[in-house]
C-alpha cells in the first residue's frame, strides 16, 4: 500500500473518484436510452430488448468476479486500463451495429470490461489508501457516480442524444478522456504505476505456462471466496438489499403508471428527489459514519429502506412519494460505502480484488427484486408490492446483525495506528 499521510491522498486516488464520475457521466446519456435506440433504430420489439438488455446483469456479474480476481494475479492498473481500452471498443461498436446480433455482442462486452471497474477500483483504493480513510473515500466515489447519472439524462435529452446512435461517440468519448487521464498519471508518477501489483507472482515460461498460472490462480481465488463463510452471508445480504435498491425505479413506474394519471411526472419528482439527496447528503452523512461500525450503518440503512418502502406503500399524494424517497436515499447513502467497507476488513491482503468481484454476485437481486414485486403487483396490488420487496431489506440487516457479531474485528470503528493519527484530521479534498 502506498505511504501517504491523511493531508496528502495519492494522486492516484483522486484520479480514480473523478474519471468514476466521468464514466458514470458516460454511461448515463447512452445506457438509460439503449431500449428507445433498440425500438426506434432497429424496431425491435419489447421482449428481445428486455433479453438483450437483461442478459448484461450476467455478464456484469462474471466479468466482476473474474476482473477483481485477475488485478489479484496481474496489476490492478493493468486491468483498469485494458477494461477502458474495451469500454471504448465496444460503445464504437455498438455506433456502428446495423444488426441484432452486434448489438447483442457489443452490449456483452461492454458488460464485460466495464464491470470490471467497481471492484479492481474499489480494490485500487484500499491499497491507495490507510483503513481509517477508505469508507470515505468510498462514499466520494459512490457521490460522483450519483452526480454523473443526476446530469448525464438531463443533458443527453437537451442535446438530442437520447436514444440517437451519436450518443454512443459520446460515450466512447468520455471514456477516451478518462483513459487518457489515468494514463497520464501512471506515467507522470512511476512510483503509482505499481500500487495494486500482483500479491502472487505469476511465473512460467511462455505463454502456455503464464496461461496456466493465470488459470490457476483463478481457480484459487474462487475457492477461497466458496469456502469463506462470512463472505458468502454477506454476499447474501447484500443481494437482498441490491433486490430492493437496484430497481426500485422500475416498482415505482409500474404502480404509478396504473394508479395515478399524471404517474409519469411523478416518477420523475421522485427519481431527481433520489439523486439530489444524494449528491446533497452523501459527504456529510459519510464525515459521520466514516470511522464507525459499518455494521451499524447498514442496520440503520436497511430500516431506513424498509421505512422508505412502507411509505411508498402508502403514499397517495405526490409529497408522500417525494418524503419516502427522501428516507428511503438516507438509507442507500448508509448503505453503499458500509457494505465495501465490510469487504475490505473481511478481505486477505492478497485477494482484495476477488473478493470485491465475489460482492458483484449481489446484482443478481437486479433480476430478484423486479420479478418479485411484478408478480406481487399483478396478484395484490401495489401497497403488498412495496411492503413485500422492502421485507428483503428487513432479512438482509438480520443477518448483517448475525454475521457482524461472530467475525471478530468487524462491527467495531477502524483502529489506525497512533502515529498515523494526527491531533486535528483536514477534510479531505477529492480534487
Amino acid at each position: 500500500m502506498t505511504d501517504t499521510t491523511p493531508a496528502s491522498p495519492p494522486v492516484l486516488a483522486r484520479v480514480l473518484i473523478v474519471g468514476n464520475g466521468i464514466m458514470s457521466l458516460a454511461n448515463s446519456v447512452t445506457v438509460p436510452f439503449l431500449a428507445v435506440f433498440l425500438h426506434r433504430d432497429l424496431g425491435l420489439q419489447p421482449g428481445m430488448i428486455g433479453f438483450i438488455i437483461g442478459s448484461s446483469v450476467f455478464f456484469s456479474i462474471f466479468a466482476g468476479f473474474v476482473g477483481g480476481s485477475l488485478s489479484d494475479l496481474l496489476g490492478r492498473t493493468r486491468l483498469l486500463l485494458t477494461s477502458l481500452l474495451g469500454v471504448i471498443g465496444s460503445f464504437a461498436g455498438l455506433y456502428f451495429s446495423h444488426s441484432v446480433l452486434a448489438v447483442f455482442v457489443f452490449n456483452a462486452t461492454m458488460a464485460l470490461t466495464s464491470s470490471s471497474f467497481g471492484p479492481v477500483g474499489k480494490a485500487l483504493l484500499s491499497d491507495l489508501l490507510p483503513p481509517g480513510r477508505r469508507v470515505k473515500w468510498f462514499s466520494y466515489q459512490y457521490m460522483t457516480t450519483n452526480m454523473g447519472y443526476a446530469v448525464g439524462p438531463v443533458v443527453g435529452a437537451a442535446v438530442g442524444l437520447a436514444g440517437d446512435r451519436s450518443a454512443f461517440l459520446v460515450g466512447a468519448l468520455g471514456y477516451g478522456v478518462y483513459l487518457l487521464g489515468l494514463a497520464g498519471v501512471l506515467l507522470l508518477t512511476p512510483s503509482l504505476a505499481s500500487t495494486g501489483k500482483p500479491g502472487r507472482t505469476v511465473t512460467g515460461e511462455g505463454q502456455t505456462q503464464l496461461f496456466g498460472s493465470v488459470l490457476q490462480g483463478l481457480a484459487d481465488s474462487a475457492r477461497v471466496v466458496a469456502t469463506d463463510a462470512r463472505l458468502l452471508f454477506l454476499i447474501v445480504a447484500g443481494l437482498l438489499l441490491e433486490a430492493v435498491h437496484g430497481r426500485v425505479s422500475s416498482l415505482l413506474a409500474q404502480h404509478l403508471s396504473d394508479a395515478f394519471t399524471d404517474g409519469t411526472a411523478i416518477l420523475g419528482y421522485v427519481l431527481t428527489t433520489n439523486a439530489v439527496t444524494v449528491v446533497v447528503l452523501q459527504l456529510s452523512v459519510s464525515r459521520i459514519t466514516g470511522k464507525r461500525n459499518p455494521v451499524t450503518s447498514i442496520v440503520v440503512g436497511g430500516l431506513l429502506t424498509v421505512l422508505g418502502m412502507a411509505g411508498f406503500a402508502f403514499a397517495q399524494e405526490v409529497w408522500h412519494f417525494i418524503a419516502a424517497m427522501v428516507v428511503f436515499s438516507l438509507g442507500e447513502i448508509l448503505i453503499c460505502p458500509a457494505e465495501f467497507a465490510i469487504m475490505d476488513r473481511i478481505a486477505p491482503e492478497d485477494r482484495r480484488g476477488s473478493y470485491f468481484g465475489a460482492q458483484t454476485f449481489a446484482q443478481l437481486g437486479v433480476f430478484i427484486g423486479p420479478y418479485t414485486g411484478g408478480l406481487l403487483l399483478a396478484a395484490y396490488g401495489g401497497t403488498t408490492m412495496f411492503l413485500g420487496v422492502g421485507s428483503f431489506a428487513l432479512a438482509s440487516v438480520v443477518i448483517h446483525l448475525l454475521v457482524g457479531r461472530r467475525i471478530p474485528g468487524l462491527a467495531g470503528p477502524v483502529q489506525e495506528p497512533a502515529a498515523a493519527r494526527p491531533q486535528e484530521e483536514p477534510a479531505d479534498e477529492v480534487a
